[in-house]
């Protein structure tokens, strides 16, 4: 416990996460306020396009300046929400003091537990302010428009009785998945610091941003025709109701399923490979 409480602390103190957090508290804050306060100043645009917060969260909003920095730098948060902490252990004497104050199980299981855990906290909490600010602003008793109709998942994808109980339930939904999708890849991106073990900080940080872009261009590709086990198309909210195949309960524990077993074999292999430590 004594690691994983360590862990947890080094985390939040690390200086990359704490302005990968402000910014993005900033973005959660602004984006709904500045999209509110622009679209205000046409004439009849809540009229003809809506005011509901649904048409207006974040991950939603593909138009809003919030959305496009989110989606654009999503690959890159995987690699700062580590804080660069096993890195950064590894570099020094840190490291082998750590394992020897206990178990070299416990210290690679610790820092998985602490970058996940933290990790999908953080995006969570982050994502949860948006719909929050979202709400406050916009009315949910605003008249429904053709736009708004756009977005209603189709009958049979994994959040359409999310959204037929109630809208708040499909962008807590999406909310969740997101969080959960960003702090699997953080375990990836933990492990592959662990196998190549970079000696060069921008490495550290370049690397793993790479590797999860290629592998999300190269499967996209793979899978432009059954957008069924895409990853990035799941967690996308507007992919529910654009898209032409209908993705189910199945299909995403599955897609997940495979990333968390990935991720695992993966830090073992990582444990494996620093085993010649002490």
């Amino acid at each position: 416990m004594s690691y994983f409480i360590t862990d947890i602390k080094k985390l939040y103190k690390s200086n990359i996460v704490k302005v990968m957090l402000i910014i993005l508290f900033f973005i959660m804050v602004v984006d709904p306020v500045s999209v509110y306060v622009i679209n205000a100043r046409y004439a009849n645009f809540f009229e003809q396009i809506g005011s509901n917060p649904f048409q207006f969260w974040l991950l939603m909003n593909s138009s809003s300046w919030g959305n496009t920095m989110f989606y654009t730098l999503f690959w890159m948060f995987p690699v700062i929400s580590t804080g660069l902490c096993f890195y950064n252990e590894r570099q020094t004497s840190t490291h082998v003091f750590l394992l020897i104050r206990n178990s070299r199980t416990k210290y690679y299981l610790s820092k998985a537990a602490a970058v996940f855990i933290v990790t999908f906290i953080n995006f969570f909490v982050l994502l949860l302010i948006n719909i929050l600010v979202t709400y406050l602003i916009f009315h949910v008793d605003a008249p429904m428009t053709e736009q708004y109709k756009y977005l209603i998942p189709k009958e049979g994808m994994f959040s359409y009785s999310f959204y037929q109980s109630n809208p708040l339930y499909m962008v807590i939904l999406y909310t969740f998945l997101n969080a959960l999708a960003i702090a699997l890849l953080t375990l990836f991106v933990l492990a592959i610091h662990e196998i190549a073990i970079p000696k060069k900080r921008y490495v550290a940080l370049l690397v793993p941003f790479i590797l999860l872009y290629l592998i999300n261009y190269v499967v996209g590709l793979l899978l432009s025709s059954n957008l069924n086990y895409n990853f990035s198309v799941i967690i996308q909210p507007r992919a529910a109701s654009a898209v032409i195949n209908i993705i189910n309960n199945k299909d995403v524990l599955l897609v997940f399923s495979l990333v968390l077993v990935v991720d695992l074999i993966l830090l073992m292999v990582g444990y494996i490979r620093n085993r010649e430590v002490l």
